[in-house]
């Protein structure tokens, strides 16, 4: 499976009851798709949106939020870079959450 992002970007702020409506219609495409949801990233100002999917490829993802109905800007493949994966720089992120 790949790791999938996908950007979207909303002239004024999305409110929870629009996200609610556009994942009630997206879910069943994703699985048509054989793609499932793992996580989102919702800006402050709620007018820009990340989402994160593993799917065989990008156009599984693409296919379900046309099918869906559901606007999108880019829908890209990815490779994670986490700071689990280096012990120095988590060693520094977990100090400044123990601060918090």
């Amino acid at each position: 499976m790949a790791r999938i992002i996908v950007e979207q970007h909303f002239p004024e702020p999305m409110s929870e009851d629009a996200y609610q409506r556009f994942a009630q219609r997206l879910d069943p495409c994703l699985e048509t798709h054989g793609a499932i949801w793992v996580r989102s990233y919702i800006a402050e100002d709620r007018r820009h949106v990340v989402c994160e999917f593993e799917a065989a490829d990008a156009e599984s993802v693409r296919q379900s939020y046309r099918s869906s109905e559901v606007p999108f800007e880019r829908v890209w493949t990815a490779t994670l870079f986490a700071v689990e994966d280096y012990p120095e720089m988590y060693a520094k992120v977990q100090a400044l959450r123990a601060k918090g």
